[in-house]
């Protein structure tokens, strides 16, 4: 059955029926083409009966939601829960972390590594889902016939999803490593500050020096400072090139932004002092210098441990990059070469090094024994 909640008496008594359940299905709809934060439309709820599709467009009581979804008491199910929970935070004030992902669980049972929601449901319930309903309008009421049912199925298979994943994780002995993961992706979803390093993301950092390094980091700041405020994507302020270039330029006036020829108008006269300001801005924070390229020598290593990492990944039935990413064997590379030994900080999750240790070890023993 498909129950339609929207109005807050509507959404208590919903809230009272699932009181003695402790597995719930939980799934969002939501836009975000042309702003800054998802807009939340659609909150799917299930017992693995029935769903409920609850219009949050209609509910205006948001302690509600807190009060049900926090509870201690209850597990929550997901696939990819990284945007659900991004939404959820922003637009209901939710905090979860009482939550199973199907995805990162089949990403341990050599199911497919980050495999959709419908083909998951196919290979371990046999049942095909629909699919033409995913770029739909969640936002336009009432939704057609259609999106109701999309919005039901996408939902309504996961806590049966979570007892037969359950069931697998026991029976490989992984259990454990998921729930580390789970704990890893939590605290990474709920992170503070996260403006803050944004100026990581912008290519070709290595090559700014220091002063250009501040300026780039006081221009992403204000940057998703001003996105933030507007409620648009960050491109629409300035985008990541722009934002590197004018690190290195350093204009000092609006002449000089001007005539630097790559920043528009438009864009001059809206944010033309904000950015002056960025550029001048004393830096507050020390930055870590980022990491260059790896050398040819170093390459040849990261080349080498790649494919041992590769053969054991497939040795125990795990995609090479859900156990070990570019960025990770990157780390390892220069941590070989150095004095440091804290390998364990490297890993997303720790239960990579405990798989990793022993080739780690052997890989530094060998790189002193012929430096």
């Amino acid at each position: 059955m498909i129950v339609w909640v929207d109005s807050e008496s509507s959404l208590l008594e919903t809230f009272d029926k699932l009181t003695e359940t402790s597995v719930i299905g939980l799934d969002t709809e939501f836009i975000r083409t042309n702003t800054f934060f998802p807009k939340l439309a659609l909150l799917q709820i299930s017992d693995g009966n029935d769903a409920w599709l609850i219009d949050v467009l209609s509910i205006n009581d948001l302690s509600v939601f807190i009060r049900f979804f926090e509870s201690s008491e209850k597990k929550f199910i997901l696939h990819s829960c990284a945007e659900d929970l991004e939404v959820l935070r922003h637009s209901l004030g939710l905090k979860l972390d009482n939550i199973f992902d199907t995805q990162v669980a089949a990403n341990f049972l050599d199911i497919g590594y980050c495999i959709g929601y419908g083909n998951l449901v196919q290979t371990l319930i046999n049942i095909s889902l629909e699919k033409s309903m995913t770029r739909s309008d969640w936002m336009k009421r009432p939704l057609s016939v259609g999106q109701t049912r999309y919005a039901a199925q996408d939902v309504i298979h996961l806590p049966q999803l979570y007892d037969i994943l359950t069931k697998l994780l026991l029976k490989s002995e992984r259990l454990y490593f998921f729930e580390e993961e789970m704990r890893y992706l939590i605290k990474l979803s709920y992170q503070e500050n996260q403006k803050l390093k944004y100026y990581q993301k912008v290519k070709g950092i290595w090559k700014l020096n220091p002063l250009e390094l501040d300026r780039l980091f006081n221009l992403c700041l204000w940057r998703e400072t001003q996105a933030e405020i507007s409620d648009i994507p960050r491109a629409r302020v300035i985008d990541d090139k722009v934002l590197f270039m004018l690190s290195v330029k350093n204009p000092k006036s609006i002449d000089d932004l001007s005539n630097l020829g790559f920043i528009q108008g438009n864009k001059i006269k809206k944010y033309g002092f904000a950015i002056l300001d960025a550029v001048k801005k004393d830096q507050a924070v020390k930055l870590d210098p980022p990491n260059k390229p790896l050398s040819s020598e170093q390459r040849k290593l990261f080349k080498s441990i790649k494919t041992e990492i590769m053969s054991l990944a497939e040795s125990i039935n795990i995609s090479p990059s859900f156990l070990c990413n570019k960025k990770e064997i990157e780390t390892i590379v220069r941590k070989i070469e150095s004095s440091d030994n804290e390998y364990e900080k490297i890993f997303r999750a720790s239960w990579r090094y405990t798989l990793l240790k022993d080739l780690i070890e052997r890989y530094k023993l060998n790189y002193q024994a012929n430096h």
